[in-house]
């Protein structure tokens, strides 16, 4: 029995090289690239989020790159719902859909769906917003902490915009967000799909991180910090939380010096991607583990040749001994 992957997926932390792997695939596979990173969807943030850029999207097209306003919410359940919109798009021009990202959370609401989220008061989550957004975000958790202790064990350091869903579930519909998860009916069925996981030693990733973060300082960052500045996106909204967006602002306003933004910048973004690794290497168990430091275009090659693979038509189920 054929059991197809439909999505071609490419995982790995931060700095290990997805975006150039990627791009390589998708000339391969006459491919589209949606992207699963739940910062590089905001418009005006391209430069400190490493998104692709416009000579990139220009070569091979993209999904979900700089199509948001900061000031918008970006969560797994959307970023799902427009995936399969996505999916469905590329697959009737008879394109590859290609996923790639480093929110592994984003990838697994795809693959494994999410619950069907309920209808939320719309008054009671703008009162709700407004009072999260005047709290220290270690208070926020604290509040997770009692209301939804489950997901605290299973997720001790949420980041504000997780926390602030975990606490809008909980505190408007009276049920916590473990709850939801345990009981709710899932919102869309699985999209199967064929798993790549790019891996690199503890040295090699500082090196990169390191590399880039000088590299983008040098090229820009600082005049894209300055312009969500002047469009009036303080430090609270959705997008200015990216990695490194406060230091260099702080940075800017002479708070700190360049040496003090490198080093926070270096520390949060070598903290994620600890993080990223240990997600990726305990929450995807299917995928094939390729080393990060082999060339684009001799991986490429290799995830191009087992795709289209996968694509005939006696490619087994995972219960006939598929991967």
């Amino acid at each position: 029995m054929s059991h197809r992957p439909r999505i071609l997926v490419i995982l790995g932390p931060t700095a290990s090289g997805k975006t150039a792997l990627a791009l390589d695939v998708a000339r391969l596979l006459e491919g589209e690239i949606i992207s699963a990173d739940s910062r590089q969807a905001y418009r005006g943030l391209e430069l400190g989020t490493a998104a692709p850029t416009i000579e990139e999207r220009a070569a091979v097209p993209h999904h979900g790159v700089a199509f948001l306003e900061p000031g918008e919410r970006y969560g797994a359940g959307r970023f799902a719902r427009l995936c399969r919109e996505w999916i469905a798009d590329i697959e009737s021009r008879g394109g590859t859909p290609i996923v790639v990202g480093g929110t592994g959370f984003f990838v697994r609401a795809v693959t494994r769906p999410v619950f069907e989220e309920p209808d939320l008061d719309p008054a009671g989550r703008v009162a709700l917003q407004t009072w999260l957004s005047a709290r220290p975000l270690d208070e926020i958790r604290r509040w997770v902490r009692r209301l939804d202790p489950d997901l605290s064990d299973r997720l001790p350091v949420l980041d504000r915009q997780r926390a602030g869903r975990a606490l809008e579930l909980a505190l408007l519909t009276g049920r916590n967000l473990s709850w939801w998860q345990r009981n709710a009916p899932l919102e869309a069925d699985p999209i199967p799909a064929r798993t790549w996981v790019l891996e690199a030693d503890a040295a090699t990733l500082r090196r990169r991180i390191k590399e880039r973060t000088l590299r983008l300082l040098d090229g820009g960052w600082v005049l894209e910090v300055e312009a969500l500045s002047d469009a009036g996106h303080g430090p609270d909204s959705p997008a200015m939380t990216s990695i490194g967006y406060r230091d260099v602002s702080s940075f800017v306003r002479g708070e700190i010096s360049r040496e003090r933004a490198v080093e926070a910048i270096l520390r949060d973004t070598w903290a994620y991607a600890r993080r990223q690794r240990t997600w990726l290497r305990h929450q995807v168990s299917d995928a094939t583990r390729i080393d990060a430091t082999t060339g684009p275009a001799v991986l490429a090659n290799r995830i191009a040749a087992d795709w289209l693979r996968t694509q005939v038509a006696e490619y087994p189920t995972e219960e006939e001994g598929g991967r």
